[in-house]
Order: structure tokens, then C-alpha cells, then sequence
């Protein structure tokens, strides 16, 4: 359950993008993991549950919404997966495992017969070999899913991966490339030897190993796989995914089948970590072992996969965007650790939201040295008990940055009545203070249901900046070479204090600038200017008001394309037309009615019109009647928000509306279906999953 405010949402969905946008980009593409896996993973999962929560912060290019970063290094060709390399979503838990085969069961019936396939996970870098004839052709690596790097030079060093396989004919193999435990050792050992820095973990090493561009440098690593998933040449018709074992000759029915084909033909799988189950007890039971006996192994491995092992299922189950329905990945509990509070900072969000963060003595924590955590506000100190000086457990789970999950006690003095006084160590403590002023700009603090609020939203000099990098983000007016030490530097000169201050900058202000040259105070101030010329969606979007996402900005601007008009509809009319769209409620209005009664509208009203600006919405023809005279119903979660398929309906000249009947067309049926959804069965209304949808407007995943 969300228990954070909107305001709070918004800053926290921000900084969950930036950070998982850069630790995708460094483990992908510069083969460093910044931070543990579960870190990574419970970032994604809130981030997916805010989307969940509030669908109008979703941007169009969500971290949610690809794989790895579609970012490469141009030392490598680029090469085109014939199907699809996806990702899996995630399960954190029993509670999790029985939820996905609960979502199975409502599209394929609980009575319908199946078996489950569980296999560990291993911890490496995903690969696409193709063989033709038999014979090793190209390797591919991830990438984005679509596209990855052409790695074949390198994947002939791998000695277990058979490069020559009488009868094999064309074929796709996945799996997962990994450098074993032993020879990380060894490489580090002599890494030592000759002075040079250690490397980080086994999977960094093997990407990197992987991706040189000398094939020597990869033999000498001494590197192995795993492999998981086998296409025969059928396959590639875009409705199976990385792990499938479907093919359009049923040659292979199931997936402990292909398993058993590809450890017949010589590549190594894993046999002692494969497991053919017959119930979601057994795959919950062996979750649960392998947890307790992961690091036996001699490879690393990040939890586990479980996958519907027919195949016939695994197409009625089908594709999102991103994963597929009939798999899911099995994530191992998130480690704690225990430390100690040094201090405490405080950090101001965009919306002004004071949260408090906790300095620890570093520790060693799944992997990475974890030297803060989040208190979140301070009813959660008063609640944990926590002062300065006190040991306490942390966790990397489920925030920004690490938090603390309690405070360690000692109850020495237990027979006389004290219990939870003493501090371990006898160590000196002090009560953490609650803050009566913004620590940026000094300003009265006022509370907001559990959180302090600054509410000098002009003058606060913490707010403007995060107003600022909100503007010129991708998915707002898109301002490339603008990163946050260059605002800070804007900020602390004082050539600006408004985000359209950016659109006064001058070359004699900006070259004397650190970091910051010729070329690039060019380039700078040309992104500037041709920001003028983005949508009018987009410039409503960068305003940041609460609940305007990029979705339901496009969803106004669709009606209403300029300022003046919007603000007269608002404050004039009183919303009647807005309130006519589908999809913006009294909600939104009234954020729009605080807005425009705020004192960051006045400066922005001013500086608008005194610039120049004059956002106009582009109206888009509309793109076909393939849709005509056919009505759709839209339900559960989808890759996408609900606005933007009804507008991709409405696009292409039909029809959508809120509740089922007999004049329903379709019903696009998403994850987690409710009561629309047996509506739909009782009328015989056809249900559509988002695969086929998309096909009828034959456009790719």
C-alpha cells in the first residue's frame, strides 16, 4: 500500500527514473554494477507500483517500458534479434508466486493441466547464438531486446559451447554467459600480483571479458555458459520470447523437452539447479531451498525463473510489451546489516518535501558499501526510536536509498523493568531534531500529512533546481547538455531563478563557466532555443503540475493546444469542456485550478508572454478506420496507460467506453482483470490480450 503523498510520489518517481535510467546504463552498457541487484530490483518494483498507483506520472520512455538502455559502444556492430529478447518480471516472495499462477489461472482456467519448469538464475550476460547448419554463426548480446552487439569473434573462446553439432540444422540458443567463482578468484589473485585494482564481482568481469574487442584478451578469462532456451528456424514469428521453447513443427512441445535436446547436443545447462514440478507448491519449496543454498555453487546466480513448461500454454498466455505472461523471475530476499548513525542530512525534493538521511559507518551490504539510508519523515523516527549514535539493521530494499529497519537494543537491565533503554556498547546517543526551518533558504517549515513542506516554492533554491531538471527531461522539453551541476552553477551565479530564466542566457554568460567551452555553450544554447518549438503537451508537461503527466497533458492539449485558452477554460469556464474528455476528472481540474491560482504560474505567465512563447499543439490526422464502427472496452493493466490506447482507438476511427454490454466490440484485457472481464465472458463479447490487439493495427511489440 502507497502512503506517500502525490507530491511526494512525483519527486520519488523522478529520482527512481534517473537512477535506474544510470545503473541500467552501467551495468548493460559499461559493465559496472553500481549497486546489488536487490537494490536494483526493489527500485523497479516501486517505480512499477507508482505507475500502478498514479498511470499519469508514467513517461514514455519508463525504464518500465524497455530493456537494458538501447545505448552501444561503437567498437561493436549492431545486429537485429529475430525474436525479441525480453525480460522477465519480478516475484519477491510466496505471496508473489501464487499471485502470477492466480493471473494464469484467470486466462487459462485453474483446471487446465500443466507442469512448471524451475531453474536458477544465473547471475552473467544474456547471449543469442545463432547456428546455421549446425554450425556456430553469430552471437548477439542483449542489449535493448531488439538490437544488440554482434560478440562472435568472442563467444568462439568459450570452450563448453559447441561450435559444430551434426544434424542440428537452424536454430537459435539462449543463455547466459558467467565466469565461475574459481577463475574470479584467479584473476583477481593475479590481478594482485601485479598490482593492479581487483575486479568488482564475476559478472562485471565476464561482461567485460565478453565485450573486448581483442578475442584473445576473452580466451584468457576462461568463461562459460548456461544455456536455457532453444528456436528452432520456425520461430520467429514474434509471439515467444527469450525463454520459450516453441516451434511451429511442435519438433519441441515443452520446455524441460528443449532442455533436454540442448544437454543431448553437448551445451551445458544446468542440471543440478533444473527442476520439472508439477504444482506452484513444489516451485515454492524449492524457492525456498535455494535460498538457503545459493552460495554452494560455483557460479553466481541472482534467484531464480519459473516458466509454464508447455507450449501450447505459453502461446495462449502470450507477450506484453516487456515480459511474458508465462514466466517470472524469482528474486532472493534482500540481505540487512547492521550499523551505526553518524548524523543526519536533509534532503528538499521538487515539491518542497523535507526527507531525512541518515549517515551511517559504511558496511557491507549485498555487495556495495552502503553509507546512507533513508528515515523517510519523522513520524518513521519516532516510530523506529532511532537517534544519532544508535546501532540499527539496515535493508536494501524498496527506496531510493537504503532504509533503516530498526534499532538494535540490549536488554541487560530486563529484570529491572528496562528492556528497550540501554544502548549496545553503552554508547552515547542523541535525539534526532525535528526541523522548523528549510535548510536550503531558511523558510518556516509547514507539515503536510506526514511530511515538512517548504513553502517558499519561488525563492527555495533546492525546489527551483528540481523544478528546473524537471523542465528540461526528456519527456518535457528536452534540453540535452542541461544536467544538474550545470543548474546548480545557473543557481549559485544567479543567472537564473525560473526555468524560463534558461531562454535569457547569453554566450558571455556561460563560457566562464566550469566545464563548459566553446562547443559546448553552443550546443547548450541551441538545445535551448529549439525547445521553443516542442508541442504545447510537452511545455504543459514541464510546468510539473500534480497529476498533469505527460499522458494526461496530451490528453488537454488534444482539446484545448495553447495557454491562454487553457487558462481561460479553467478559470472562465470552470472546466466544463475538460471535464467532457474521458479520462479527467474533478481531480485534475482542481490541480489545475491551484495552479493557476499559485505564485509560480504569476512568474511564469509573465516571462511566457514577455519571451515570446507560443506553444501550439500539432492535431495528428487521424491514422486509419480499421477501428470503424467497432467499440472497445479497455481493462486491467496494459505496457501502456489506458489514455494512450483509447487514444490509439480513437486514432484509428473507433470507438471506447467505460462499462461492457452487447454492443461492446472487444475487450482489451490486461493483467489483473476484474468483473469487466467476466462481463465480457457471460456476453460473448471477444476478449483480446494486448499481442492481439496489436496486431490488428499491425504494429510490432
Amino acid at each position: 500500500m502507497l502512503k506517500e503523498t502525490y507530491k511526494e510520489a512525483e519527486a520519488k518517481y523522478q529520482d527512481l527514473q534517473i537512477k535506474l535510467k544510470h545503473w541500467s546504463h552501467q551495468y548493460y552498457i559499461e559493465n559496472n554494477s553500481e549497486v546489488a541487484d536487490a537494490v536494483y530490483d526493489a527500485h523497479l518494483q516501486e517505480l512499477i507500483a507508482l505507475e500502478a498507483a498514479y498511470p499519469d506520472l508514467m513517461e514514455a520512455d519508463s525504464i518500465t517500458q524497455t530493456v537494458g538502455t538501447g545505448v552501444y559502444k561503437t567498437s561493436f556492430n549492431k545486429i537485429a534479434h529475430a525474436i525479441p529478447m525480453m525480460s522477465l518480471a519480478n516475484a519477491f516472495g510466496e505471496q508473489d508466486i501464487r499471485a502470477w499462477e492466480e493471473r494464469i489461472n484467470r486466462i487459462i482456467g485453474a483446471e487446465t493441466v500443466r507442469t512448471y519448469v524451475f531453474e536458477l538464475k544465473v547471475d552473467g550476460l544474456s547471449i543469442s547464438i545463432d547456428y546455421k547448419n549446425g554450425n556456430l554463426y553469430r552471437a548477439a548480446t542483449r542489449g535493448d531486446g531488439k538490437l544488440g552487439e554482434d560478440v562472435t569473434p568472442n563467444i568462439f573462446t568459450i570452450k563448453s559451447l559447441p561450435k559444430n553439432i551434426l544434424g542440428l540444422g537452424d536454430c537459435t540458443v539462449r543463455g547466459e554467459v558467467y565466469l565461475p567463482k574459481a577463475e574470479f578468484i584467479k584473476v583477481n589473485e593475479a590481478r594482485a600480483n601485479q598490482g593492479l585494482d581487483l575486479y568488482a564481482n564475476p559478472r562485471n568481469t565476464a561482461s567485460g571479458a565478453l565485450r573486448q574487442l581483442d578475442p584473445k584478451i576473452t580466451a584468457e578469462r576462461n568463461l562459460d555458459i548456461i544455456c536455457y532456451g532453444l528456436h528452432l528456424a520456425k520461430d520467429a514469428d514474434g509471439e515467444v520470447s527469450e525463454n520459450s521453447t516453441a516451434d511451429s513443427d511442435d519438433k519441441v512441445f515443452t520446455h524441460w523437452h528443449a532442455l533436454k535436446q540442448l544437454d543431448d547436443w553437448g551445451f551445458h545447462v544446468n542440471k543440478g539447479g533444473n527442476h520439472l514440478c508439477t504444482s506452484i507448491e513444489e516451485v515454492i519449496n524449492l524457492y525456498h531451498e535455494w535460498q538457503e543454498k545459493k552460495d554452494s555453487l560455483d557460479l553466481e546466480i541472482d534467484g531464480a525463473v519459473v516458466k509454464i513448461n508447455e507450449t501450447h500454454l505459453q502461446k495462449t498466455l502470450g507477450v506484453t510489451s516487456k515480459f511474458p505472461r508465462w514466466a517470472m523471475a524469482l528474486k532472493f530476499t534482500a540481505e540487512e546489516a547492521i550499523t551505526k548513525v553518524i548524523s543526519v542530512d536533509y534532503e528538499v525534493g521538487r515539491t518542497g518535501i523535507i526527507t531525512p538521511v541518515a549517515n551511517l559507518e559504511p558496511v557491507l551490504l549485498a555487495g556495495t558499501t552502503v553509507k546512507r539510508a533513508t528515515l523517510h519523515n519523522f513520524d518513521q523516527i519516532a516510530r523506529l526510536g532511532v537517534g544519532l549514535g544508535d546501532k540499527v539493521s539496515v535493508r536494501k530494499a524498496g527506496e531510493i536509498i537504503p532504509e533503516i529497519v530498526s534499532v538494535i537494543r540490549d536488554d541487560v537491565n530486563a529484570e529491572n523493568g528496562v528492556v528497550q533503554g540501554a544502548l549496545l556498547e553503552n554508547e552515547i546517543r542523541s535525539q534526532i531534531q525535528k526541523l522548523s526551518k528549510c535548510p536550503v533558504c531558511d523558510s518556516v517549515l509547514e507539515q503536510e500529512d506526514v511530511a515538512l513542506r517548504c513553502p517558499n516554492i519561488v525563492g527555495c533554491a533546492a525546489q527551483i533546481q528540481r523544478r528546473i531538471e524537471h523542465w528540461v527531461s526528456r519527456n518535457a522539453l528536452d534540453i540535452s547538455g542541461l544536467g544538474p551541476s550545470i543548474i546548480e552553477q545557473l543557481l549559485e551565479v544567479k543567472l537564473i531563478s525560473n526555468p524560463l530564466d534558461l531562454y535569457r542566457l547569453r554566450y558571455e554568460q556561460l563560457i566562464d563557466l566550469e566545464r563548459m567551452a566553446d562547443k559546448s555553450v553552443n550546443n547548450l544554447l541551441a538545445a535551448i532555443q529549439a525547445s521553443r518549438g516542442k508541442a504545447f503537451h510537452r511545455f504543459l508537461h514541464a510546468l510539473g503540475i500534480k497529476h498533469v503527466g505527460l499522458n494526461v497533458a496530451q490528453l488537454i492539449a488534444s482539446l484545448i493546444p495553447n495557454l491562454s485558452e487553457l487558462e481561460h477554460e479553467v478559470l472562465v469556464n470552470n472546466g466544463q469542456e475538460l471535464l467532457k474528455l474521458d479520462g479527467l476528472g474533478e481531480k485534475i481540474l482542481a490541480s489545475l485550478v491551484q495552479f493557476f491560482h499559485s505564485e509560480i504560474y504569476v512568474q511564469i505567465k509573465k516571462d511566457y508572454y514577455e519571451l515570446g512563447f507560443d506553444f501550439i499543439e500539432i492535431t495528428q490526422r487521424k491514422l486509419s478506420d480499421r477501428f470503424s464502427g467497432l467499440t472497445f472496452v479497455i481493462t486491467g493493466t496494459l505496457s501502456e496507460s489506458r489514455s494512450y490506447f483509447e487514444k490509439l482507438i480513437k486514432d484509428n476511427g473507433g470507438k471506447t467506453s467505460s462499462s461492457v454490454s452487447k454492443s461492446t466490440s472487444y475487450l482489451l484485457c490486461g493483467d489483473e482483470a476484474g468483473s469487466k472481464l467476466e462481463k465480457a465472458n457471460s456476453l460473448g463479447v471477444k476478449v483480446l490480450v494486448e499481442g492481439e490487439f496489436r496486431r490488428m493495427l499491425e504494429l510490432p511489440y
